[in-house]
């Protein structure tokens, strides 16, 4: 059996569909299994396969560059996948409307894919559902819902977003942090967001991490994130009154989330490193805009505080910069470090 999984994205958008990907390989533990996806488009972006390494969950991977336009292109990756003889494709890609999903199906059909599940066409699949409370559905149910004929899961239930960490990746984060001296007690910070419009602004930051280290003098400081956030976290590690070390572009992910993993709590915006966090059961403070749907996007499991700009969202406005900004002004400083503190509490 020959599978092809069609999935975009990076760090988070990876971890989201895990559960998916466990669900998939769990349906068929003997299958060759290729995903396809895209080339990564910034240095912020993890490729798909360092976060999925050592899982089992894939056996090769296929990449494109992201808007494929180019005929050439196009027929090239066509005969790469007609001639992969694939018996199955699974698409696990975001809704990206319906005009979308069926030039996807198309263009899977013409590689001579017998078989195709997941591709979204209907309503409560293009369009993020609103549950309860205020909520909308996470990210992880649209596509579990979207593979349903395969089985069930019970999102509850931490084996379906495990990552697999190796003794050797929990190794390496042990000497990172034991070079930097930080003690068992610290806290891992992310302040990088891959786009502007859910960047919670430097001077919050600098307020929050004030504040934390004026009531926490012992608790030691750990600040992620890709090469591209390096300098930008150098400036805050002057306010950290104890341990602290920036390890920004110095981890892969996996050995980010086993290092996360040792953290009492992580902070940060809606990003990559938060879902990496929740996905090795670390309790999370995460910063949201109003540019995605209340719940779409929070981490999983229990006891997360998720700090969003509620009554603010609007869908007509999810790409206006300075709606997002104002819309993330309104969650304080001192709204962040109380929710900190009752964590660390």
């Amino acid at each position: 059996m020959r599978l092809l999984i069609y999935r975009l994205g990076s760090l988070g958008d990876t971890i989201v569909a895990l559960p998916a990907f466990r669900l998939i390989r769990q349906a068929w533990p003997d299958a060759w299994i290729t995903v396809l996806t895209n080339a990564p488009v910034t240095d912020k972006a993890a490729p798909l396969e360092s976060v999925l390494e050592n899982t089992g969950l894939i056996d090769a991977a296929i990449h494109y560059p992201v808007g494929l336009r180019d005929p050439a292109q196009l027929a090239a990756l066509r005969a790469t996948l007609s001639t992969s003889r694939f018996d199955l494709a699974i698409s696990l890609t975001a809704a990206r409307g319906l005009v979308a999903s069926l030039r996807d199906g198309l263009f899977f059909k013409t590689c001579r894919i017998p078989k195709i599940i997941g591709i979204p066409l209907a309503r409560r699949d293009l369009v993020c559902q609103p549950i309860s409370g205020g909520l909308y559905e996470s990210e992880a149910e649209r596509l579990l819902r979207r593979v349903g004929k395969i089985g069930t899961v019970d999102l509850r239930d931490p084996k379906w977003c495990n990552l697999a960490l190796t003794p050797d990746e929990a190794a390496a984060a042990a000497r990172l942090l034991a070079h930097a001296r930080i003690p068992d007690n610290f806290i891992a910070v992310s302040l990088g967001a891959t786009s502007s419009l859910k960047d919670w602004g430097t001077e919050n930051w600098r307020d929050l991490l004030a504040r934390l280290g004026n009531d926490f003098p012992s608790l030691g400081l750990v600040l992620l994130g890709s090469t591209g956030d390096f300098a930008r976290n150098e400036m805050f590690l002057p306010l950290w009154p104890g341990p602290r070390v920036n390890l920004c572009g110095q981890t892969s992910p996996r050995v980010s989330a086993a290092l996360l993993g040792r953290a009492r709590l992580y902070l940060g915006h809606d990003s990559g490193p938060m879902h990496l966090a929740a996905a090795a059961g670390t309790r999370c403070v995460s910063i949201f805009s109003a540019q995605s749907p209340p719940g779409q996007w929070f981490p999983f499991g229990k006891g997360h505080l998720n700090l969003y700009p509620h009554g603010l969202y609007d869908p007509a406005r999810a790409a206006d910069l300075d709606y997002q900004r104002r819309a993330i002004a309104t969650i304080g400083a001192a709204k962040a470090a109380a929710a900190a503190t009752s964590c660390l509490s």
